[in-house]
């Protein structure tokens, strides 16, 4: 090989380690004797083309690592957000017994408030039939003491506050009418348009209405338009069997009632048959008011006191 062929070859590894400069070795001192040559004159354009295809090659390879680092990455990158992201919730399948415990329980809830609105309706035509049948009770209460004073509204008595402060006469004369109004008179001995009443009837139908205890004088009562006659031979009265003549009926207003004493604020009507004026649906114009006191035992009623009554009627006002 020829020498300038050594010269001009390039050794890589030497310009690396030489950090890109290429390491020239030193020439032997040539024996001085000899005729030095001329060199022969490189040719810097093919030198030239060799490095810039090295540096070519060298940015390519750089070039290749770059791009192999930067998809390694760019993969990390997205598997670290999909990392990041969390992987989807999975939907857990809902089982069919779930299913059907959720269709019971709003059955169950459907049934309650079926049963609720249920309760509640019946509570609602309860509470309406209560107050129909209060009404009804006290219009049929009204009604039962109406009749129960009428024998003593007829006689129109005094006030008083005790029954046995009451004169005989007027007690006698209520039971008779209690008889005339209620009493089956076809029992009874009659006499032209007079019925026989013995006594003791009298005195049962006056115990009845002011209680016991009392004590009776019997005696005529003999009034303006009608008139009772006694006799004592047979201890009996002689009463008209159909009188025509009717002096008040009791119109209840009000019943007040503490314990088992009620008291009654009762207008007297007058002068019209008893069943006109229990029957009729207006209510009638009284011409007084009296309060009448009156005790219940069991299904029995006794007139205990008659007081004048604070309730002014229309009539006496327009006077």
């Amino acid at each position: 090989m020829d020498k300038n062929d050594n010269k001009d070859f390039f050794d890589y590894d030497s310009y690396i380690k030489a950090g890109g400069k290429k390491n020239k070795k030193k020439k032997k001192p040539e024996n001085t004797n000899k005729t030095p040559q001329p060199k022969p004159q490189q040719k810097p354009a093919a030198k030239s083309e060799k490095a810039e295809r090295f540096k070519e090659e060298s940015r390519e390879s750089i070039e290749n690592i770059k791009r192999m680092f930067d998809d390694a990455l760019d993969e990390k990158a997205e598997e670290m957000a999909e990392f990041a992201a969390g992987e989807p919730e999975i939907e857990m399948p809902v089982s069919t017994d779930v299913k059907g415990g959720k269709r019971r329980l709003y059955m169950l809830l459907g049934i309650v408030i079926t049963l609720l609105a249920a309760v509640g309706l019946v509570s609602t035509v309860r509470f309406s039939v209560d107050k129909i049948k209060a009404f009804a009770d006290n219009t049929q209460q009204k009604t039962e003491f109406a009749k129960f004073i009428y024998p003593i509204v007829i006689c129109d008595p005094a006030p008083f506050d005790q029954t046995v402060k009451l004169r005989s006469d007027t007690m006698l004369t209520a039971a008779i009418w209690d008889i005339i109004l209620y009493e089956d008179k076809s029992k009874y001995e009659s006499d032209f348009d007079y019925i026989i009443v013995p006594e003791v009837d009298v005195e049962q139908h006056a115990t009845k209405l002011f209680g016991s205890g009392l004590s009776f004088s019997h005696e005529s009562i003999l009034g303006p338009d009608i008139q009772f006659y006694y006799e004592e031979e047979i201890k009996s009265y002689r009463i008209p069997s159909n009188p025509r003549y009717f002096t008040y009926s009791p119109y209840i207003e009000d019943i007040t009632r503490v314990g088992e004493s009620y008291t009654l604020t009762v207008g007297y009507v007058s002068p019209t048959p008893a069943w006109l004026t229990l029957t009729s649906d207006e209510a009638p114009l009284p011409e007084k008011y009296v309060d009448y006191v009156v005790s219940k035992r069991g299904n029995e009623y006794t007139l205990v006191a008659i007081k004048q009554s604070d309730k002014t009627s229309e009539i006496s006002d327009g006077l």
